[in-house]
């Protein structure tokens, strides 16, 4: 079997993939390859269909989605969005909304991260169930698992983008809650880009939170684990996800975590394995910072727990397992049937991206 695995990161300068170096696409990779399977991994901007491949699985919304209808006929599709903002209710682009039904309809088997988000994008999309599969991404856990004891230093950690819908405003206004009844805890913010570091850092002054909060930029995975492992409550305070990759990182390093109630956090968590609280709710999040802060007994309960999950749930052997299943199970089936429309909107923007410059 021969497969091409495409997605953003390997689009990406070296200088950010250093830093980014295990993502669900390059776990994928390295996986199947592991098993022995020949692959190949493309950028969405040098993909181009041709006859070398049995399995073609696009990431992300992107160049390559379009060109899904353009693989030979003995090449099956697959497509796996990762896009939080389609099933959690968050406004999506005029482009996407007008394109991302056909591209959805393209492919021949779609891949969802969560059970919630499977049932959403199924209906939403009118798609086939039988061409809907639920895999879940796997974790590490040779790389992430603690690497020494959490610090009792009262030390929460946001692991994300500084992008509005990861919530990270609502986060800043409950420490500074906190901070009214335990003024020692403080806040550490990896990012992966500095976009909006202005942005926030005019949040943390505009509360006097300066010498609370720490935006330390990207880390590697091996640098990430010691943060994971050394912080007090890893806190996702995000406003959409499909699964939490980092509340799944945290998990697998036995953090105590605070989590928003969105996407498949309750497929990751539930209340022996950390907290979840409503989104976009400072005071919610306050009040379960405050509850683990007081009870280190608590915290090592969840944090266990959660480690014990992602090795029963969400390992990459099971992820790997299953994507060559779903392969499989598709080379034994006929092309899936689409409709014209679909056809010509997606030859549409085939033809409008392939214009572009590539930069």
């Amino acid at each position: 079997m021969k497969i091409a695995i495409v997605g953003g990161i390997f689009d990406k300068p070296e200088s950010y993939r250093a830093n980014h170096s295990i993502s669900p696409e390059t776990t994928l990779v390295d996986g199947l390859r592991a098993r022995g399977m020949s692959v190949t991994a493309f950028g969405h901007r040098r993909f181009a269909p041709n006859d070398d491949f049995d399995i073609v699985h696009v990431h992300h919304f992107g160049r390559a989605a379009f060109a899904l209808q353009e693989c030979p006929e003995h090449t099956r599709t697959v497509f796996t969005s990762h896009d939080p903002h389609l099933m959690n209710g968050l406004p999506i682009g005029l482009a996407k909304k007008a394109t991302y039904p056909s591209v959805m309809r393209l492919a021949d088997g779609v891949v969802t991260l969560s059970t919630r988000e499977r049932a959403y994008i199924t209906q939403r999309f009118s798609l086939d169930p039988e061409t809907v599969k639920t895999v879940s991404n796997g974790i590490n856990t040779t790389i992430f698992t603690r690497a020494c004891q959490p610090n009792d230093n009262h030390s929460l950690l946001f692991v994300g983008q500084l992008q509005k819908f990861k919530g990270l405003d609502y986060l800043i206004d409950a420490l500074a809650l906190v901070r009214e009844s335990i003024p020692s805890v403080s806040l550490i913010v990896v990012h992966q880009t500095a976009g909006m570091l202005d942005y926030y850092r005019e949040q943390v002054r505009h509360r006097a939170l300066e010498h609370a909060v720490v935006f330390a930029g990207p880390k590697s995975p091996r640098e990430l684990v010691s943060m994971y492992s050394r912080c007090t409550v890893l806190v996702s305070p995000s406003l959409a996800e499909c699964l939490s990759t980092v509340v799944l990182e945290g998990m697998a390093c036995s953090c105590a975590i605070v989590a928003t109630d969105v996407g498949g956090i309750r497929e990751q968590l539930d209340p022996e394995s950390g907290v979840i609280v409503p989104p976009a709710n400072a005071a919610a999040i306050a009040t379960a910072v405050r509850g683990l802060l007081g009870d280190s007994q608590n915290r090592a309960r969840l944090g266990t727990r959660a480690a014990e999950v992602v090795r029963e749930r969400f390992s990459t052997n099971a992820m790997i397992t299953a994507h060559i299943s779903l392969y499989e199970d598709l080379l034994t089936r006929s092309r899936r049937k689409v409709k014209l429309k679909d056809r010509l909107i997606s030859a549409f923007i085939r033809g409008y991206v392939k214009r572009r410059p590539i930069s």
